[in-house]
């Protein structure tokens, strides 16, 4: 089993989906990360990193990561092919199971002051 974390700024405002099998939620977080170089033409490259976030860590991520804060992400490496796609190129994700909100100390201290949103879920009517 290959583990990884990556660690950079997210792309988008979480969406939160839920699965059609079993209704649980999930969301894909997509981090951009720059690399320690240049290019011979000052240019910094920028790899893109998608991960899957589940349940409870989806919903976190889902009512507190906004776009453009940083975020370290780990998990568990998985290739994903595309199989009603056979022109397409094999790509890779992580399976989050700790994403970590990165930042000032300030920023950490409020993000870790916010209650968790199943502590304050309204009950089914």
């Amino acid at each position: 089993m290959l583990k990884i974390t990556a660690t950079g700024n997210l792309t988008n405002d979480v969406e939160l989906k839920l699965n059609e099998v079993t209704g649980k939620p999930y969301a894909i977080l997509r981090i951009a990360s720059d690399r320690r170089y240049r290019t011979r033409e000052g240019i910094r490259p920028t790899d893109f990193i998608s991960a899957k976030v589940r349940g409870r860590l989806a919903q976190r991520c889902a009512a507190y990561a906004v776009k453009g804060c940083k975020l370290a992400v780990s998990g568990d490496f998985e290739t994903v092919t595309f199989e009603g796609e056979p022109n397409r190129q094999p790509g890779f994700l992580i399976k989050a199971y700790d994403v970590e909100f990165l930042g000032s100390p300030e920023v950490a201290e409020a993000a870790n002051a916010l209650p968790d949103p199943a502590d304050t879920a309204q009950p089914a009517a």
